[in-house]
Order: structure tokens, then sequence, then C-alpha cells
């Protein structure tokens, strides 16, 4: 491995590494930690990640979340960060990671109103190039303004928003 780059991330794939100054890169482009953490706190919907074992490793810690994170949730099993009533949501959550450990699911999506906004909750498993499960990825966002749009808007008639 050259001193410029101190980790690969995919043996197959040697344009994904960090380089010696911290820049990541991947196939598609590059960039540094510094831009990937604006990016990811300032999408419009929150990012949660599980790693293969289910303990909650990251969330975005943006303004656009549903959910309410803390650092003290880090490094505990996902099915503790969610409520014991109703019943059904701990046996839920459970079903979907099994799905994802045993491969007979890689998605799962749903939405339902929550507090005057819609919640829209996708679950995606994420694996390595040879299909090994590493974890999942819950993308969680209110689509209620979403769901209203009517029309066209484009860059020509679309007007600034806060």
């Amino acid at each position: 491995m050259s001193t410029n780059q101190i980790y690969n991330a995919e043996e197959a794939n040697p344009l994904t590494f960090i380089a010696g100054d911290g820049t990541i890169h991947l196939p598609t482009g590059q960039f540094d930690l510094k831009l990937l953490r604006a990016f990811l706190n300032t999408m419009p919907f929150e990012i949660d990640l599980i790693d293969a074992e289910d303990h909650f490793v990251y969330f975005t810690d943006g303004n656009a979340r549903m959910h309410t994170r803390f650092t003290d949730q880090l490094g505990k099993h996902l099915i503790e960060l969610h409520p014991e009533e109703p019943a059904r949501i701990r046996p839920t959550v459970q079903k979907i990671l099994d799905s994802f450990h045993d491969g007979s699911a890689s998605h799962y999506e749903q939405w339902f109103p929550m507090g005057g906004r819609t919640c829209y909750i996708n679950y995606y498993a994420l694996r390595d190039l040879d299909g090994t499960y590493l974890g999942c990825m819950e993308f969680t966002g209110d689509i209620k303004r979403i769901q209203g749009m009517r029309g066209v808007r484009t860059p020509h008639n679309s007007e600034k928003t806060a």
C-alpha cells in the first residue's frame, strides 16, 4: 500500500480508499470529511446506520430529524431504541433485521402520519461486493410537503426556500 493510500475499503476496487491527507476517494468522486459531514447533515432526511451485529453506530445530526437520537444511544442494539409499546414495533423491527441477515429481503418501505407530519421510513440492507451483510441504513423524513406538490416547478419558476 502506498503512503498516499492509508485504507483500502474495497479490496476489489482500488479506486476506493482514504488518502493520507484524509480525502475519501470513491470510484465516482472524492471529498474530505468536512464536506461529507456537511452533506449528511444538510440532507432533508435523516440517516441512521446499524452494524452487522445490529448495533446503532451512526446518526445524522441535522435539523430534519423526525426521531430524536442521542450519542449515548450509540453502540446499543437497535431493538433497544424502539419503544416497547405498541407491542408490535419491536417484533417488526426484529423481523426486518432477521430478513436482512438471512438475505430474504434488502429493503422495507413505510409511511404513516406522525405529529402533523408524514413519516417516511426506508430500511436498506448494506452488503459488500460479495453480498456479505454489513448492516443496514434507516432513511427517514417528512414527506408531507412532497405529497402535496402539484404542477411544475423548475429553476425558471422556483423561488428561494428557507
